[in-house]
């Protein structure tokens, strides 16, 4: 181990883990569709090694060609694209476009330092200069389709009164975890992390959903495509129109204590009436 910036803010990433909340990635494609739609500022999630980041989009490139490369020496969190002209022959003489193939041995001049490097892959296509954000760590790469997995959706922390409120809370049994209902079909309503409710408007998936496209209804409304399927879950009562009926059930709920108010008044008031059809003769 190097024991640099890099690595040990790799290695400090938890419940990151690429398998467990983007067991599809690989044959999801989702870029191919994503990249079309970013643009600089967006947030996505970006796959480093077997884990998976944030980063922010810098720049969109519509066509690039480019290596996959893996340094000498180096663990393969440093593997990275590079552009073909940043390429060179250990002897520093620049290398034929249809030359740079799989298995060559190249220089990076992207650092001074003109790195040993071995192609991995080639891609030729539109790629993202992105900011991937490691834990503490931050730096700039360029990515792939293939690398990104959707738009990043910050995840629900617990709060300091709640887990203070859960360490001293007196031991019970647990109840079985309830289940997270995630969205299947158009129209559900659901919620987005801590970002609110909104109405998906499309399901990506072949036989399960993996990724969803909504339209945020509150706030400043717009939509937003390919957010994993594991950051959004099913929120019926968040939908305004059932919202109306429920505070108008709870106003019909209220309605038996009215009743039984007005029967008493009107129990209070029945002897004056019998009086007044007694008196009737008079």
């Amino acid at each position: 181990a190097f024991n640099t910036s890099l690595e040990n803010n790799y290695m400090s990433l938890v419940n990151a883990d690429l398998d467990k909340h983007f067991p599809n990635a690989s044959k999801d494609k989702v870029g191919e569709t994503l990249i079309g739609e970013l643009v600089p500022g967006d947030k996505i999630s970006v796959k480093l090694e077997q884990k998976h980041v944030k980063a922010e989009v810098i720049e969109i490139l519509p066509q690039m060609k480019s290596a996959y490369l893996s340094f000498e020496d180096y663990p393969s969190v440093y593997d990275e694209y590079q552009p073909y002209e940043l390429l060179r022959n250990p002897t520093g003489a620049e290398i034929p476009p249809e030359d740079i193939k799989p298995g060559l041995v190249v220089i990076d001049l992207s650092n001074s330092n003109e790195y040993r490097a071995k192609i991995q892959s080639t891609w030729d296509g539109p790629m993202a200069r992105v900011k991937l954000i490691v834990s503490q760590h931050e730096m700039t790469r360029i990515v792939s389709p293939a690398m990104i997995l959707g738009r990043y959706v910050p995840r629900q922390r617990k709060t300091k009164q709640a887990k203070a409120a859960q360490t001293f809370a007196p031991i019970e049994a647990e109840a079985p975890p309830t289940p997270i209902l995630r969205p299947t079909k158009v129209g559900q309503m659901v919620e987005v992390g801590k970002r609110g409710a909104a109405r998906v408007t499309k399901v990506h998936g072949e036989s399960v959903a993996t990724h969803v496209d909504v339209c945020f209804i509150l706030g400043n409304v717009h939509s937003e495509n390919m957010i994993p399927i594991d950051m959004v879950q099913l929120a019926p009562e968040l939908d305004p129109e059932s919202g109306r009926g429920s505070r108008h059930a709870a106003k019909k709920a209220s309605s038996p204590e009215k009743d039984v108010t007005e029967a008493k008044s009107e129990a209070g008031d029945s002897p004056k009436k019998n009086t007044e059809v007694g008196d009737s003769p008079k």
